[in-house]
């Protein structure tokens, strides 16, 4: 019997992760590869990780990020487009009991969940980077399971040499060693939130802007060497052709003039101090290197004008466009971030605890502005032709808005409302008020609309049966019938005033 709980304790801790496994030196990351790069030595370590040796790769992605400025902010604004948005849990269900407890549960384990916004951003990587990977570490508390940690795995502890993903053993002081291990779902968040369906081994999207960020990291050096080159003023001396001696005399003082401090020269040699017309030349590089920049915004914002403000013209609707564009953006992350924290979290965590209930949904911020004025102009149009959301739509409605949303009490009529207060839990059938006026509304009624019964067995037709009917209403003075209904309506308004005072 020992044996029991042991053997079902020891699978409890490989199936529930409650010992972290990532530990990492920063010290132990290699030199950076940016002072010594050319375009034969990114086309090297692109082959490279083709074959699955990605290690020069996120070398050479970390030392993209941290020496670009552009491409840094850009990125930057990727991710706080998501982040800055107010996170909403929601219930698959909002009807059922079993989805309104698990999302109090995720809620609650969000709120004591340490370093979760730090954890969020890394796994935002994935917008450019191949792959972002979070370890998760489970706390046993009281007969139950806390989110304990959620522990970043740097990039250049990822291994693809088998072919698969794999996570790279460290030893206790986080130096990497020559073995990995699988990366088990039960243990990591594994995000690929970008939209390219190629192998990881192919680098992401981040691959596509090696090339800019090299090309525009070049165009400074050139630019830096042109004006070094020319850009300081330079002197022209002029001399008779045929006096040797002065010639001599400019070339020496030339070679010794590191800088213009001055000259002695005979009175009939000439020198000028002129400057390269840089202005050209510098317009030529900043148009390059604005064209580099550019194209890294389009690909990680999908615009250009919230990273550079351009003239459009008036009322041409491109800022509108590109606003557009990136709404998209950033509603296709939160969605997919969302889906990756349901399956890969939120499921996990209402299993391990016995939490009944399906995973809720998390929903980061809303629609636009422009989108959030429609649909509320959609909605007033629906009412107007008495058509409304229904109850499933209003999931949808909540889940764009990201706010909840329920439907609200329809206005009681004053008539209504003396019903209500009539029906006090006491019986009023038994008022004389109620039956004098209902056998007096009766009989008036069979009086003035027994016609229509005679009519309508005296016709050979429908169509005849409707004429004389339509003959007869013309006629009719309902004068009586308006007054006897009129009072009836209040007999029933007075019993209900005077009920609750019996």
């Amino acid at each position: 019997m020992p044996a029991f709980p042991l053997s079902l304790k020891r699978a409890l801790k490989q199936i529930i992760p409650t010992r972290r496994v990532t530990l990492f030196d920063v010290r132990a990351l290699p030199v950076g590869l940016a002072r010594t790069l050319d375009v034969d030595r990114v086309a090297h370590i692109l082959e490279a990780a083709e074959a699955g040796r990605l290690e020069e790769l996120f070398r050479l992605y970390r030392d993209i990020i941290a020496t670009s400025a552009h491409l840094q902010g850009r990125f930057a604004d990727r991710k706080r487009a998501v982040i800055g948005d107010t996170l909403d849990i929601q219930p698959f269900d909002k009807k059922a009991a079993a989805d309104r407890l698990a999302a109090d549960a995720i809620q609650q384990m969000i709120e004591e969940a340490p370093a979760w916004e730090d954890a969020i951003n890394h796994l935002l990587e994935s917008t450019l980077y191949p792959v972002a990977v979070v370890e998760k570490v489970f706390r046993p508390i009281r007969r139950r399971y806390r989110l304990a940690e959620l522990v970043i795995v740097p990039h250049d502890l990822l291994d693809f040499s088998e072919g698969a993903l794999r996570i790279k053993d460290t030893d206790p002081a986080g130096r990497p060693l020559g073995t990995s291990h699988p990366a088990d779902p039960a243990r990591y968040i594994i995000a690929r939130i970008h939209t390219l369906s190629l192998p990881d081994q192919w680098g992401g999207p981040l691959r596509s802007l090696v090339f800019w960020w090299l090309l525009a990291t070049m165009d400074r050096e050139w630019w830096a060497r042109f004006l070094d080159k020319y850009g300081a003023p330079f002197m022209v001396g002029r001399y008779d052709q045929a006096d040797d001696a002065s010639r001599s005399i400019l070339e020496r003082a030339f070679s010794l003039a590191t800088r213009l401090g001055g000259l002695v020269v005979s009175r009939d040699t000439e020198v000028e101090i002129r400057q390269a017309s840089s202005s050209d030349s510098a317009a030529a590089f900043e148009a390059f290197h604005r064209i580099c920049n550019a194209e890294i915004s389009k690909l990680i914002l999908g615009q250009t004008l919230s990273a550079d403000a351009a003239a459009t013209g008036l009322g041409s609707g491109v800022a509108k466009s590109q606003a557009a564009v990136r709404d998209d953006i950033r509603q296709a992350d939160g969605r997919r971030l969302a889906n990756i924290l349901r399956r890969q979290l939120f499921t996990q965590y209402l299993h391990i605890n016995g939490i009944p209930g399906r995973a809720p949904i998390p929903v980061w911020g809303s629609v636009s502005t422009e989108e959030t004025t429609a649909t509320g102009a959609l909605l007033q149009s629906l009412a107007l032709g008495g058509l409304r959301v229904s109850d499933d739509g209003l999931d949808i409605l909540s889940e764009r808005l990201g706010l909840p949303i329920e439907r609200s009490q329809p206005p009681q009529t004053p008539l209504a409302a003396l019903n209500a207060l009539a029906a006090d839990g006491r019986a009023a059938s038994d008022s004389q008020i109620l039956r004098a006026a209902s056998a007096d509304l009766a009989r008036t009624l069979g009086q003035d609309f027994a016609p229509i019964a005679e009519l309508i067995l005296r016709s050979r037709s429908p169509a005849d049966a409707m004429a004389r009917v339509e003959a007869f209403c013309a006629r009719f003075d309902a004068h009586r019938s308006a007054r006897i209904v009129e009072e009836t309506l209040l007999a029933f308004a007075a019993n209900g005033a005077t009920s609750p005072a019996r």
